[in-house]
């Protein structure tokens, strides 16, 4: 009897331990899913990332469809005015980096897959040597492994003071 209520507590352990359960709470409705951390999709934002902050976006270019949109604060941009524009912000600031940032996947049922990408930006502003800091947050719609569309939103009011001065 001992040994059928070890093996119960061990397997009821092993299962409540598992955290690669994929809940969706609602099936049928197509704005419910599941969310990941840790998957492929989630890591190519962190990619991309990186290569902005490196100031080499060209080298993360694979990762969209030829006609993906970008939208940066409501503009609609393409990729090489996205990768134009952000490297034209190297020019004026050193040591820019993305910190305290959050990432996930949204799988949702109706099909659509999300990246979600929280952050904090920092740099240094040439001119002046004053530590700059904002808010922000991006998101990448994927459709066969690719990204389609994005969406990057900040504040620009101090990023585009510092680069007037």
């Amino acid at each position: 009897m001992k040994k059928i209520f070890l093996l119960l507590f061990v397997s009821v352990l092993f299962i409540s331990c598992d955290t690669t359960t994929k809940n969706q709470t609602d099936k049928d409705d197509p704005m419910s899913g599941y969310m990941i951390g840790n998957d492929e999709k989630s890591d190519a934002m962190v990619k991309f990332t990186k290569a902005y902050q490196d100031n080499n976006l060209e080298s993360v270019k694979t990762m969209f469809t030829e006609d993906a949109i970008f939208h940066v604060n409501d503009a609609d941009v393409t990729f090489d005015e996205v990768n134009q524009a952000f490297s034209a912000g190297h020019e004026f600031f050193d040591d820019i980096k993305h910190s305290e940032y959050h990432v996930s996947t949204m799988y949702y049922n109706d099909g659509a897959i999300f990246t979600n990408y929280w952050y904090t930006w920092t740099a240094t502003s040439k001119k002046t040597k004053e530590v700059l800091t904002l808010k922000g947050y991006c998101w990448f719609k994927w459709e066969n492994d690719k990204v389609i569309e994005v969406y990057n939103a900040f504040d620009p009011t101090a990023y585009n003071a510092a680069m007037s001065n």
